[in-house]
Order: structure tokens, then sequence, then C-alpha cells
């Protein structure tokens, strides 16, 4: 059983014996052994202000104290962890405490976009560019300062350096106090004011009133006061509480039951940056530093450490060894296995392969977390990831969501779609200690748990100002959402008949379902987005009416241009690429099949991107009879995320690497048999294939129209400069920034775009 159950069941106990021995007169063991007029005296604090109080020895108080020091000798601070009622009546009302040195390290402020190169290649991507408007006045910014949190600043705390918790001072302070007023007023002021005096005080009064028919004004005050101490002084138990301080004192000199780290700890051992025992206690204590007497003192004996340990290394001896060198008793718990349907099933539809996780394993992955921080470093939206683990371990998964779902994030989308072996889940640690946080999985949990019981988004701000997005896909929504909420009107073009851009258009349903894409577009609605769809924006005519009637207007229409490959036989029928392919077949798979004849065909695949998996996925579920990627690099440096491989491998695609295409063969009547390549070893070969689907990805470029109004760069992106702003009211993100990139760099940047956007139009309205 758990120490938490544990715990509530002590506590449980404690009051029930309290209810028997006022109920049924048992004078023993109960607080009515004493007699309620000597209840102050059972509390050390009650004690010691009686004491002082009547200026007298009183033989039973001394008695009393005397044995309570005893108790903490033996136990410690056992009270405060497992027999005080306030923190459960915080836990009942929500209004619980972050613990001291998880609310320090606590992240706020706005949207930060870490430029793209930043963490996978160690520069910036965008430096400061000279922007000119077009009366030729110079638009030129500073480039964006690093963001102070770097990447190593999220982590070394404690033993390497950073921020350990102190003995907090104040509850002294607040015991001195009580104490001096004792002496004063003469009766035991604190008791008055005490939440513990005043939880047992309620029931003993509510007893009272239904035992002998005696109601009172008093038991009205008195749940009045309680009430506000639990709502309104949520760190009472480790910043004020003069109880605890007592204790503390008393427990200076116990040795028995102290918390142990044994060498199989992640930080010790394998150096990560293992935080999860100190990011739990409540007093913040860091197991892994050199602890003074007093902080030890103050240790509550909760094991929420030793519960939280995601390597079961921290346990509470009887006897602590000199040494810290003890053996290792704990290991890694391995990672959830993500279920996904059979594959002979699977590839019979396009709905869903990836099985959700159930409640109880979403918890079980979130507690394998050990809260170091490098997922949010190298997430390019740095989503409060190690925020929605807390809330996920204590199975509040409204919050968890909550967290995820601010202005811009998609976080149920990115959850489905993001490459996260190559990001947070290839950044976690524990992918050599029983497998990496299925942090995606969580994510995508978490935020359909939100979302399906309905999302309840308001405009934050009342800004006045009018903005236009052209393009809707991830860059354009995301910067739509952040400036429809700080409250500007908010209008989206784009040139297809459906909004969502590569994210209806691009990704099969069986990895990211319509649905879900619409239920996103629905919430854009309801904020009061409003989209223009089949409304294409190309003429200088067309973007000078655009800047004319808008305040500012964010570009993303994204990197449209596919890569066709320069070889013999791409001109013709019976070729495609991606987008052709992929916009049909996911707009509607049955007029897919249809138009492209695939049924029984053989299909070749240029690529090895997730784009090409996703072309070779569809192929398949349409009948095809043999599907093969064929790809440039070696296996083991294509850019297909290692989860799509072996989906597509599962489904029955062939991988071909190390290949060129050299021709795609066809016969007298234009007709394709199939593809010559060329291997590693300058061997010629030809593959029977009778559909080719070129997936060597897109590339930006410029259009003519847009040529008057802002920069481009030689490969055919927009330039902007650090604030993504790149012509006199026009900024730019996504892909056609970027190139084309991922989704969750997209909406990182179209985030960002926004912020800054914002921040435009409000100093042009102070300016007036």
């Amino acid at each position: 059983m758990k120490a938490s159950v544990l715990r509530v069941v002590t506590v449980s106990v404690f009051v029930i014996l309290v209810l028997t021995g006022l109920l049924f007169n048992t004078g023993f063991g109960t607080l009515s052994s004493f007699g309620i007029g000597a209840i102050s005296e059972i509390c050390p604090v009650g004690a010691l202000e009686s004491l002082l109080a009547s200026k007298t020895l009183v033989p039973r108080v001394l008695i009393g104290l005397f044995v309570f020091f005893l108790v903490c000798l033996v136990l410690g601070r056992v009270f405060c962890g497992w027999l005080c009622p306030v923190p459960w009546l915080r836990k009942g009302a929500g209004t619980e405490p972050m613990p001291p040195l998880k609310e320090t390290e606590k992240q706020t402020g706005s949207i930060t976009y870490f430029q793209k190169g930043r963490l996978r290649t160690g520069s910036g991507a965008h430096q400061s560019e000279k922007i000119e408007n077009q009366e030729g006045q110079s638009l030129q910014t500073q480039p964006q300062a690093k963001h102070k949190e770097s990447e190593a600043g999220f982590a070394q705390t404690s033993c390497n350096g950073g921020s350990v918790s102190a003995v907090p001072k104040t509850p002294f302070v607040i015991l001195g106090a009580a104490l001096l007023s004792a002496l004063a007023f003469g009766f035991p002021v604190f008791c008055i004011i005490c939440p513990v005096g005043l939880t047992f005080a309620l029931i003993i009064g509510i007893w009272g009133m239904i035992a002998f028919n005696e109601p009172s004004i008093t038991i009205a005050l008195i749940a009045g006061f309680l009430l506000i101490e639990i709502l309104f002084l949520r760190k009472w138990c480790h910043s004020f509480c003069p109880i605890g301080a007592v204790i503390s004192l008393f427990s200076y000199f116990n040795r028995f039951f102290r918390p142990s780290v044994d060498s199989g700890c992640l930080k010790r051992s394998k150096g990560h940056n293992c935080t999860r025992c100190r990011d739990v206690c409540p007093e913040g204590i860091d197991l892994n530093t050199k602890i003074s007497p007093m902080l030890l003192a103050r240790c509550t004996k909760c094991h929420a450490c030793s519960e939280a340990c995601p390597v079961q290394t921290i346990h509470f001896p009887l006897l602590a060894k000199k040494t810290e060198e003890t053996a290792k008793t704990g290991g890694p718990k391995p990672a959830v296995e993500i279920k996904q349907r059979v594959a002979a099933e699977a590839v019979k539809d396009f709905e869903p392969v990836i099985l959700p996780l159930t409640k109880k394993e979403v918890v079980y992955e979130a507690e394998r977390c050990i809260s170091c921080g490098a997922c949010e470093a190298v997430c390019p939206q740095h989503s409060p990831i190690r925020e929605m683990m807390d809330f996920i371990q204590q199975e509040k998964f409204l919050k968890a969501g909550k967290v995820l779902l601010k202005a811009g994030a998609m976080s149920e989308i990115c959850g489905r779609v993001c490459p996260q072996d190559r990001l947070c889940q290839g950044a976690c640690p524990l992918a050599k200690e029983g497998g990496a946080v299925r942090i995606g999985a969580l994510t995508g949990f978490c935020a359909d748990y939100v979302l399906s019981r309905g999302l309840k988004t308001q405009t934050l701000g009342k800004a006045k100002g009018r903005a236009a997005v052209v393009g809707a896909g991830p860059a354009g929504l995301a910067c739509a959402d952040v400036l429809r909420r700080k409250g500007l009107e908010v209008v989206v073009f784009d040139k297809h008949e459906k909004a969502g851009g590569l994210l209806y258009y691009g990704i099969p349903s069986f990895k990211l379902p319509k649905d879900v894409v619409e239920r996103r577009l629905a919430i854009y609605q309801k904020e009061g987005v409003r989209f223009e769809l089949r409304r294409a924006i190309e003429t200088e005519e067309e973007i000078e009416a655009l800047i004319r009637d808008h305040d500012v207007v964010l570009w993303a229409a994204g990197a449209v241009e596919p890569v066709r490959p320069k070889i013999p036989g791409v001109e013709e029928a019976g070729f495609y690429t991606s987008d052709v392919f992929l916009g049909k077949v996911n707009v509607s798979p049955d007029s897919g099949k249809t138009e492209f004849e695939i049924e029984g065909r053989e299909v070749a695949v240029l690529g090895a991107g997730d784009s090409a998996m996703d072309c070779a996925r569809c192929a398949v579920r349409l009948g095809a009879k043999h599907v093969f990627c064929i790809a440039r690099k070696p296996r083991g440096t294509i850019s297909a995320s290692g989860k799509e491989l072996r989906l597509a491998e599962s489904e029955g695609v062939e991988l071909l690497d190390s290949t060129q295409v050299v021709e795609i063969v066809r016969d007298a009547s234009g007709r394709i048999t199939g593809v010559q390549t060329l291997d590693c070893l300058e061997n010629k070969k030809i593959i029977p294939a009778q559909i080719v689907i070129s997936a060597w990805g897109f590339r930006s470029k410029p259009i003519p129209g847009l040529e008057k109004f802002v920069k481009f760069n030689s490969d055919g992106t927009i330039k902007t400069d650090s604030s993504m702003r790149t012509g006199d009211k026009i900024f730019a993100a996504g892909d056609a920034v970027l190139g084309a990139d991922l989704v969750t760099d997209a909406i990182a940047q179209g985030r960002f775009a926004a912020e800054k956007m914002f921040e435009f139009v409000s100093s042009k309205q102070k300016n007036r």
C-alpha cells in the first residue's frame, strides 16, 4: 500500500478516535480523556502558551511536553506528515501549495521562440536584417536576445551549485510572537486561530450541537475562520505554522527513520539531472545535497520522496547508515508499451493505428519522469511538460491538459504528429533507463481529455485592431488564436476549401484524424476567428488591399513547391508528387482509390521522410500489391522518424536504402513499368512498378505579387528580422520562412510572431 494511502488512513483513524471518545465518552486514547478545558495543553505550542499564560509550572503540562519530546526524538516530525488534518483539508479544497523549490522554478512569461538553429545546430537561424518599407525607411531591429533559460539553466540546481531550500524563519518568528502574546494577555492567543485547533474545535462543536442540542454562533465563526485559512493561507504548513517549528526543534536530535538514498539513484550513479525527490518534498529538501541538521529536522516522514523516486532508491530505515554508499535496491521502471492495432486489420481502413493510453498507464508513465527539463529545452514551443507531469501524477488530468492548451498551442495535434524520438523523447535521459517517457502519448491524452469535455476559451484582452493571416496552416492558425485571445479582430485567408493546410491535406487520418482537426478549427471559430476560404491572395493589388485594410498582416502560406526529381520519365502519367497524392487521398480515400488506380499495382515512393511513409502507408490501404520506398541515404540516417518507419514496415512497406533512382522506365505506350535504380556498389537494377510517387519534400518559392512588399532569401524563403517582421506591416512565419519543416516549428513560430505583431499594433496605437 502506498504511503500516501496509509497517511489518509492514519489521519482518518485519528479523527475517528476523537469522535469515538466524544460520542461514547470512552475517556481513553482520545482528546476527551484530557477534558475539553485542557485541549490546548495537548499541543506543544498550546502547552508552552499555557505555562507562560499561567506563569506557573503545571506538572501535567511539563509531563506532556516531555512525552512529546520523546516521540519527536524517535519519530521526528511525524505528526505533520501523518496525523495533522490540515494538509488533507487543503487537498480536499484544492488549495494544496506547490512545494517550495518547485514554486521558485515555475516559469511564467510571454511566448518565446527559440530560433531553429539554437538547439539543433548551435546557432540562430535569423540574424538582424535590414528591412525597408515601401517608403524606403529602415525597419532594422536588433537580433533577438538569447533566452535567459539556457540549455543547462533549467537543470543544474542543488548539488551542482544552484538553488537549494533553506530552513524557513517565519514559523519560528510566529512561534515567538505566539508565546509572547500568551505571556502578555494571560491566555493562549494562538489557539484561537490555529487551523489544527480550529479543526478539532469544529468537530467538538458539531458534536455538542448534535448530542446536547446546543447550536451556537461560535460554530459558524470557527468554520468561517477555518475556511479562510484553508483557502487563502496555502503556505501555512511550510512557511508559518509554529507547531511545525516546535516539532522541528524537538526533532533536531532525531536519528530514526531518516530518508536515505542508495547508490541506484539516477543522479548519483548516472549523473542524470533528476529532481523528483526535491520537487515533491513539502519542505523542499534535496537529498542530493549536503543537508543541514535543522533542515533535515523539518522532514515530515511523509514518504512523498520515496513514492516519487522513479527508480525506488529512497528509503526510511530505522537507523541511517554512516556512509552514503548503500546497496542498490531499485531500478528504472520500463516505459509503458504503446499499443497499436494489428497491422493486418489497420491497413483495411484509415482509422487511427496508435491506441490511446489508459488513465492508469498515463499516471504510471508520468511517475517515471525525473523532472530534468531536457524535453522542454528541445521542444520548439517549450511546452510546460514538467508541470503537466506534476498534475498527471496527482491524477488531475483537466489541469494537466489546460496547462498545455495555452493560446496558439495545439497539443492534441503535436502529441500525434511530432517526431518525439527526435525532440522531447530523444532528449529524455531515461531512453537508456527503461525507455524514454512517452511524452507524446501523455500530451495527446491530456489535451484530448480537456477538449472532449469542451475547452472554454475567452478573449483575455480588449485590444483594438484588425489582423489578417494569409495561410490557414499550423503557423497561421497558431498566430490567429493568440491574436484573437488578445482581443484583435482576426481574419484568415486560404486558397483551399478547408482550413488546416498540411494538417488537413497533408497528414493521413490514421495519424491525425480529421475530426481532431475539425474540432480545433471549431474552437477558433467559436473564439471569433473568421475564415475566408477558397480565397488566394497572390496579386500586388490583393496584397496592397490587405495591408491597407488591416493593422498588421502575417504571411504564413507555407512552402508549396514540391521538389521534383530531375530524371527521365517524370513528365507523363503515373507519376505524382506527394502533395497531389496525399491531398486527394486525405480528403476522400474512395475518390483517391478510383483516381490513382492503385489497387493490385506495385508502387514506388521516392524518398524516406515522414511524408514518404505517409504516401506508402496510404498506398497500402488503397490496395497496392507491393509498396517500396527508395532512399538515397543509409537506413540509419533517413529523415523518417523511427516510429513512422516501424509502422510502415509492419504494414508491409519495404525500404530500399542507399539507393538512387536513375530513371522511371516506361513502355512504348508511355505506361510506367518500373524504376531503374543504382545501389551503393554502382549496380543498376530495374524494379517493377506501375505508379511512382515523389516525396522529396517541398521548397519555398518567391511569389511574384509579394516581391514588392517583402524580401526573399536565395532559397525562396521570406527574409525576416528577429521579430519575424519582413515589411512595413507584414510579418511572416512557418514554412514560408523556415522552408519545409516540422508542424511544431511552424506553430512555435506562429505563436511568437503573434506576440510581436500584437506589440507592433499596440505601439502604433499608443503613438497615434
